[in-house]
């Protein structure tokens, strides 16, 4: 049988570890969701697209920082867990690309933040 106070200190505990987890912060690493659409604004469905950490990888388009995606029905794919740095995206379908522009983000990922970008295969 449990004693009173032992039952006490084990409310408290419990109490004491719920105040802390709900106080603490967890960072997230950046996520990136990105839509591809054609020359004319319309989304592409079934694009493969890729990042790459550098210029030159994204030009041979060889080692991706993660695994080729593929668009869904609305044009987008989304890649998380992903460091705080400015990537080079390389989008393709059909014979069209990016690479006429556009190909690296104008900012770096931060932590903690979800990013939304649309590239343009012609």
């Amino acid at each position: 049988m449990i004693g009173r106070r032992s039952f006490f200190r084990g409310v408290l505990v419990i109490g004491i570890v719920m105040l802390l987890g709900a106080c603490m912060k967890f960072d997230t690493l950046p996520q990136l969701e990105i839509r591809v659409v054609d020359e004319n604004g319309s989304v592409v469905s079934g694009a493969y697209v890729a990042l790459f950490d550098s210029k030159i990888e994204w030009d041979n388009a060889r080692n991706p920082v993660q695994v080729w995606r593929r668009t869904d029905q609305e044009g987008k794919v989304f890649f998380v867990d992903l460091q705080e740095m400015a990537y080079y995206v390389y989008a393709r379908f059909d014979g069209k690309d990016n690479s006429f522009g556009g190909v690296n983000l104008s900012e770096p990922l931060r932590l903690n933040q979800k990013n939304k970008i649309e590239i343009e295969i012609r």
